[in-house]
């Protein structure tokens, strides 16, 4: 798997990550890449994550970032503050505003800053809240993420969060079965997948855990029937990260 061949990935990239379903596990996929290119990356968040558990962690407060990554060695992981929750203090860490990973990008000190810039609470879909998600302006592909393991389901909590944001983006109501063209309306939809995408930013959908012939089919069908609603994607992507899978679908 050549994940960043898939995305279209150059030397100098801001990649905001959106969705459920496999943001963490592709940011750190391109980390290794990266690594394997030649490439410095940065991984952060404009949300919380976990601290990842193979890229070193540094924890460098809003004010100074700027100033204080140039010493970094990277790969890094770069977070503001652990969460003052005691019960999660060792589990999340707080990233950074979207403007100080503008700034953090234009410095130049990363080849490729990744940013996981949604929260979706482990569920496999999401359609994005009131505020959400919180993407740099300054990013040049965003990535719109679902998994495909949500197909076939009942639309609840256990499955999709914010139900109520799905409903407004596709033709489906609570408790219907989630269907491929219903997912595909999500993430082709300005309130779903493409909420607060900058304009001249490249968008590649990922429908993810397709890890058997089956659910390479319905995760194809889910990007055709989202290439079908809109021009801001050219391709999406159909992965599976413990088989090794991409298919670039067009």
């Amino acid at each position: 798997m050549d994940l960043a061949d898939g995305l279209g990935l150059e030397d100098d990239e801001l990649v905001s990550f959106v969705g459920a379903g496999g943001k963490k596990t592709a940011i750190g996929h391109l980390v290794a890449e990266a690594d394997d290119r030649g490439l410095d990356a940065g991984y952060t968040t404009s949300v919380q994550m976990p601290p990842p558990p193979d890229v070193p962690l540094a924890l460098v407060d809003s004010d100074c970032v700027s100033a204080d990554v140039d010493e970094l060695s990277a790969p890094v992981a770069l977070a503001s503050a652990r969460v003052s929750d005691p019960d999660r203090v060792d589990k999340k860490v707080r990233g950074y505003a979207p403007g100080v990973l503008d700034s953090v990008f234009a410095d130049g000190r990363f080849d490729w800053l990744l940013v996981k810039a949604d929260g979706a609470r482990m569920r496999e879909f999401k359609a994005p809240g009131a505020d959400e998600p919180p993407i740099p302006t300054a990013s040049t592909v965003v990535v719109p993420v679902v998994s495909v393991r949500a197909v076939g389901r009942p639309l609840t909590d256990d499955v999709a969060h914010r139900v109520e944001r799905v409903e407004r983006c596709a033709p489906l109501s609570a408790g219907e079965e989630i269907t491929t063209t219903a997912v595909g309306h999500v993430l082709a939809h300005p309130g779903g997948g493409l909420k607060n995408v900058p304009a001249d930013a490249t968008v590649v959908p990922i429908v993810n855990k397709a890890d058997t012939a089956t659910l390479e089919r319905r995760a194809t069908d889910v990007l055709s029937a989202a290439l079908e609603r809109t021009s801001r994607f050219d391709r999406g992507l159909v992965t599976s990260f413990e088989t090794g899978r991409l298919v670039v679908v067009k």
